[in-house]
């Protein structure tokens, strides 16, 4: 095991409401351990001036329990809670964290991710990596 990964995250999956009978967005929450986590503090330069951002990048080791969005969309709910997925608008946090995102103020997806900055954000880029030689893994940029 790579000894940077030593980090637990929070991994709110969001099972779309075009995916499910109720038609709104429905929330997993996935505990997973031995991540890479790291958020840098960028410096970056615009028309506005000069502004610092924050860049993401997570790396979660190859897992038996992650499922592509199509598949674990069409599993049962008690058993869509046993894996996790990927998907562009998830929001990964750092640590382990027992709140719900259950799209009612206070717990909506902005109130929760808004109240764990600078230790959170919207995944915004995905790369499956587990077809590498060593050091398989799914990695998530924000």
């Amino acid at each position: 095991m790579n000894p940077n990964y030593n980090h637990t995250i929070t991994l709110y999956n969001c099972l779309r409401a075009e995916d499910t009978p109720e038609k709104k967005d429905i929330w997993y929450r996935h505990v997973l351990r031995n991540c890479f986590y790291k958020n840098l503090v960028v410096r970056g330069e615009s028309d506005k001036g000069v502004r610092m951002t924050n860049a993401y990048t997570v790396r979660i080791p190859e897992s038996s329990e992650y499922k592509q969005y199509h598949e674990w969309a069409k599993l049962p709910e008690e058993l869509r809670a046993l894996y996790f997925t990927l998907r562009t608008d998830d929001i990964v946090l750092k640590g382990e964290c027992r709140g719900e995102i259950t799209g009612v103020a206070p717990h909506t997806a902005a109130q929760v991710l808004n109240m764990h900055k600078p230790d959170a954000f919207r995944v915004t880029a995905i790369s499956d990596n587990t077809n590498a030689v060593s050091g398989k893994h799914y990695r998530l940029g924000g």
